[in-house]
């Protein structure tokens, strides 16, 4: 039987996040495993804007929840807000952060001996000797450096010192485990997966969306995702609306905090075949999936996109609904199931052809999901750690 060590997380995201990541579905697994972890929530990707009302009240909020120091969010699993600034960039910036965090949060992961330091932020590396881990993991998920108003260079400083010290590093894109294993041998790819039992079925759910969903014509193509413009291709979605005023594009989810308000939008909410839903929580967003005609990724090719894996693939694909998606380099190998598109006229007639063909692919696309899933890859993860933990 295996030995399950600590884990403290690092993670880049809130855990109250709108939109559950890889971070929050593999913490929460591994918790109800009998893994006790402890997940600190970002340390900052990016400056906050104190012209942007979204970035102040997230600052009042962090400073309240870290006053409230640890929060039990179920079996094993704990949160934390540490009290640092989301500035890496000079020794004396770092320096006082770690004095911060060794304040607030050393005392609280000796709750948590011999814990493994899970990271997913470069910038942990800097505050990791405060807890004394185990061992040291890093997952990467994003080139971060990639992000809007992040500090590139400081980024990659901060990554190339983890990669120095990582005992195990994980990767869920390929480009990112091509760069990585070359620092640090004991490099796996473990591309995302999804919880096929969740998203294969409606769950019936009376949802307000989920009626106002019911409450638009078909067809309906539906995105599901933050709505962010350094991946979201907004100009594509409003070229292929405009072009098809028949069908209406449906657009499920948050808008990404870190623009100030929602300018990017304003062009493409001006078609009426547009609907934004807005948040769907996560128990409900089976019931909205399952009522679309088809289910798009329609992301713009940049140096974030090129470095990341949707989440959403496998969700989408265990509706067993048609699939659309921009040619990123991590989608490419399962166009068996999903079809690729580039330019607005491909994005139409993939979309004419699905729509008339729905089944066509189907079995492929649920087989291909059942393959890809959360029970199989932390069972894949946890050998891992008990590779490096001899336990």
């Amino acid at each position: 039987m295996m030995t399950r060590p600590n884990i403290i997380c690092f993670s880049t995201a809130d855990w109250d996040t709108p939109l559950p990541t890889n971070k929050h579905h593999l913490m929460r697994r591994l918790a109800a495993r009998g893994t006790r972890v402890l997940f600190i929530e970002t340390l900052g990707t990016r400056a906050p804007k104190l012209s942007s009302g979204v970035d102040v009240a997230r600052i009042g909020r962090r400073i309240a929840r870290g006053f409230e120091g640890a929060r039990k969010r179920g079996r094993n699993l704990w949160t934390l807000s540490p009290l640092v600034r989301p500035r890496w960039n000079s020794r004396a910036a770092i320096e006082l952060n770690r004095i911060a965090f060794r304040t607030q949060v050393a005392p609280v992961a000796k709750g948590f001996p011999d814990a493994i330091a899970w990271v997913y932020s470069p910038y942990a590396v800097y505050l990791i000797q405060a807890i004394k881990p185990s061992h040291v993991v890093y997952h990467a998920v994003d080139d971060l450096s990639a992000v809007p108003g992040a500090d590139v260079a400081a980024i990659r400083e901060a990554e190339a010192r983890l990669l120095a010290c990582a005992d195990l590093v994980i990767c869920s894109e390929r480009s990112l485990y091509e760069r990585m294993r070359k620092t640090n041998s004991n490099t796996h790819f473990l591309p995302n997966v999804a919880d096929y039992t969740h998203f294969s079925k409606p769950r019936t759910a009376k949802a307000e969306s989920l009626e106002a969903l019911r409450g638009i014509a078909a067809p309906r193509i539906v995105f599901s995702g933050n709505l962010t413009p350094h991946k979201v291709d907004f100009a594509l979605l409003d070229a292929i609306a405009r072009k098809n005023p028949a069908w209406n594009l449906v657009l499920i989810g948050p808008v990404w905090e870190g623009v100030a308000g929602d300018t990017f939008l304003s062009r493409l909410k001006g078609n009426r075949n547009v609907k934004l839903l807005g948040h769907v929580p996560y128990n409900d967003l089976p019931d909205c999936l399952h009522e679309a005609d088809a289910l798009i990724i329609p992301y713009i090719e940049n140096d974030a996109t090129r470095a990341v894996f949707p989440l959403k693939l496998f969700e989408y694909l265990a509706t067993g609904k048609p699939v659309v998606a921009s040619a990123l380099p991590s989608l490419l190998p399962y166009a068996e199931a999903i079809r690729i598109a580039n330019s607005p006229r491909e994005w139409s007639r993939a979309l004419t052809e699905v729509l008339a063909n729905p089944e066509i692919m189907r079995d492929q696309r649920i087989a291909l999901a059942r393959r890809h899933t959360w029970s199989k890859r932390v069972k894949e993860i946890e050998l891992l750690l008990s590779q490096l933990t001899g336990k």
